[in-house]
């Protein structure tokens, strides 16, 4: 069954779900609703401004459409449910609620607004009921209309069989529900007691196949060794432009002490933001290429592998050792040089994304494998780049330390090394939330910022603007393009070209331009030592782990470095957590509040496509842990069908019914 076949997904909207990481019926039973709107959950007479709330309404007046400036319009109407009335209102969407009625029922999903005694909601999300709602509706937050997409998920529960890779024995014994019952219950729930239960076990499921892939695709067995003398890791320091701290050098210590024993590395390497990683990173494959192997560094995006191959070449080209990159944006020619120089030997060391794990690509002798910001990838992308080597020391690196009750349980089998000093003279980043009445004020202080030749970071969560009041890439942008400093700020998205992107964080670099409206693609590794200021819009939607992340970009030059915290919809369990946050600096002990407030969820890479996301929290780790026990004493799973597992990884088959 190919996403085609399904009523209602034609050419574009199939593009569309291709764009957002569904590419077949698998993907799509794995994107889990954002919301669920409850048919007879009354609203609260002590609704208070930021709850965020669903709930089935009657129509209480006609749509009417306004006019208030040029470029702007406003749709709006009232709604009521249980004597509250709600002023409804859609910005530039002239088409919202045109074909409501006064009397009609409509369900609901938003975020309240409270001004006295005026309740209010801006851009909510209507659906009009149908025949076949049962009392909990799934609301899919997509590229495309959530009927729609709520349809297609409904087609493919239909027509496919999923088979999880835990036996149905062990599923029944650990009170689980079978994957396929589970995934049916999570798109159409009859109660909440039954949902909780369901989307527990998918949880349970896919974290213990974490657990379990990092427990068996690793052979231990050492049958090669890093011949070069000892003296190459102090050659490597004293050829550095800079001096490496203490736990730089201990790290490096960590590191080659493991290289040189007789098992293979299988090492976890978390670093403080900032603490340079990377250069440890450098160190052990200096260490490989002078033992006459190839090693290869894996990056999420391009314009962060462009940044280590820059560093590549101005740290190992000067000792001797041949390096290559390799990214999607490469023009034919310069890819086939570079799979040719790997192919042969020609290269030592490699920098790329994803393409190196790509079917055209033949190493000619790997042995050391690094993925950079390790949560980024899945447990299978990790393991694909190992098999492209014979056997292969794998070192993962993050800068999103992880809570120590997770590290634990998930990555028990790994060695650990943590860099927790920042290098000598990083200034101090202060963080502050800003109210919306002294936005003014912050645009004025980026505008001064530019005229002293500093950049600013400003990141929204969402690239255009959709049926909701989140903040977006092109709305900010206007505004900058608007503005005094028009011509030196960019933007950048990843609906952009690589090329595209690659040439605008160039220009930010170099300083052509001052200002970066931006997602956070620009999230992990852009190091900008002129960046002093970044800028969250809608702040209380990011873990602070992510939040922490994101204040990384700047305070990596010598000036004093500001994040600024904007959150106009926050409610106050969030406001709560950027003002916690905003008192922090370690993140480690962001790592451990954001662990005990949100989960792990963002840690584990086990967010699905979008926003639907699993609760991870220590009884699921736990229950996962003992999981992974029986099922690798059950002797059903090995490391090679981990391997053969297609993403979504928990999931074993698909099949046609």
């Amino acid at each position: 069954m190919e996403l085609s076949e399904i009523k209602g997904i034609g050419v574009k909207r199939v593009q569309s779900l291709n764009e957002s990481g569904i590419f077949t019926p698998s993907d799509l039973l794995l994107r889990f609703p954002d919301k669920y709107i409850f048919r007879d959950r009354k609203l609260s007479r002590d609704l208070k401004g930021g709850d965020e709330v669903s709930f089935s309404a009657t129509v209480m007046t006609e749509a009417s459409r306004k006019y208030v400036r040029r470029g702007l319009t406003v749709v709006s109407c009232a709604v009521g449910n249980n004597g509250i009335t709600v002023r409804c209102n859609w910005f530039n969407q002239p088409f919202a609620a045109r074909s409501l009625k006064v009397g009609d029922t409509v369900y609901v999903y938003g975020k309240i607004k409270k001004f006295k005694s005026v309740v209010q909601m801006t851009n909510p999300t209507f659906l009009t009921p149908q025949p076949d709602d049962g009392e909990i509706i799934p609301i899919y937050k997509t590229s495309i209309p959530s009927r729609t997409f709520a349809s297609a998920v409904q087609a493919a529960l239909y027509n496919t069989h999923v088979n999880s890779f835990v036996p149905p024995e062990l599923t029944e014994k650990f009170g689980l529900m079978p994957l396929q019952n589970a995934l049916k219950v999570v798109h159409n729930p009859k109660t909440v007691e039954e949902l909780t239960a369901a989307r527990k076990s998918v949880a349970i499921e896919n974290m213990c196949y974490v657990i379990t892939s990092y427990r068996l695709i690793k052979d231990d067995a050492r049958d090669f060794a890093y011949n070069a003398p000892d003296s190459v890791v102090g050659e490597f320091l004293e050829n550095l432009p800079f001096t490496t701290t203490d736990a730089q050098n201990a790290a490096i210590s960590d590191i080659v002490s493991v290289m040189r024993s007789d098992k293979l590395m299988n090492m976890l390497v978390q670093g403080e933001v900032g603490s340079g990683k990377t250069v440890v990173a450098l160190c052990a494959m200096y260490l490989a290429a002078r033992s006459g192997y190839q090693s290869a560094i894996m990056t999420p995006t391009e314009v962060l592998a462009r940044q280590h191959y820059e560093t590549m070449v101005k740290i190992l080209e000067p000792l001797g050792i041949k390096t290559q990159l390799l990214c999607a944006s490469m023009n034919k020619t310069q890819k086939e040089t570079a799979l040719f120089n790997i192919k042969y030997g020609a290269v030592s060391c490699i920098v790329g994304t994803q393409s190196l794990i790509g079917d055209d690509i033949t190493y000619n002798d790997l042995r050391l494998v690094i993925v950079d910001e390790q949560q980024r990838f899945g447990v299978n992308q990790r393991a694909k780049l190992e098999s492209k080597g014979k056997k292969t020391d794998m070192m993962v690196m993050t800068a999103t330390p992880i809570p120590r009750t997770l590290a634990l349980s998930l990555y028990g089998e790994l060695q650990q090394t943590e860099i927790r000093a920042l290098p000598k003279n990083r200034p101090v980043i202060h963080t502050a939330i800003v109210p919306q009445e002294k936005i003014g004020n912050m645009y004025k202080y980026i505008a001064e910022r530019a005229a002293a030749d500093e950049r600013t970071y400003v990141i929204c969560p969402r690239i255009e603007s959709s049926d909701d009041d989140v903040t977006n890439v092109e709305d900010i942008y206007k505004i900058f393009k608007n503005s005094s400093i028009a011509d030196i700020t960019g933007c950048v998205h990843g609906k952009m070209r690589d090329a595209d992107k690659n040439a605008v964080m160039s220009d930010f670099k170099r300083g052509k331009l001052k200002v970066l409206v931006s997602t956070t693609v620009v999230e992990v590794g852009i190091d900008v030592p002129e960046a002093t200021t970044v800028v969250i819009f809608d702040a209380d939607r990011y873990g602070l782990a992510q939040l922490h992340q994101i204040r990384g970009r700047v305070g990596r030059g010598t000036k004093e470095s500001y994040c600024f915290l904007v959150s106009k919809n926050g409610t106050p369990e969030s406001d709560e957590r950027l003002k916690r946050f905003s008192k922090m600096t370690d993140g480690f002990s962001v790592s451990e509040l954001d662990f005990r407030m949100r989960g792990a969820g963002d840690f584990v890479g086990l967010r699905q496509h979008g926003n639907g996301s699993l609760e991870i929290n220590e009884d699921i780790i736990e229950r996962s842990r003992l999981l992974s026990d029986a099922v690798i004493a059950d002797g059903s799973v090995n490391a090679s069908i981990l391997r053969s597992l297609k993403s979504p990884e928990f999931i074993r088959s698909v099949t046609m019914n």
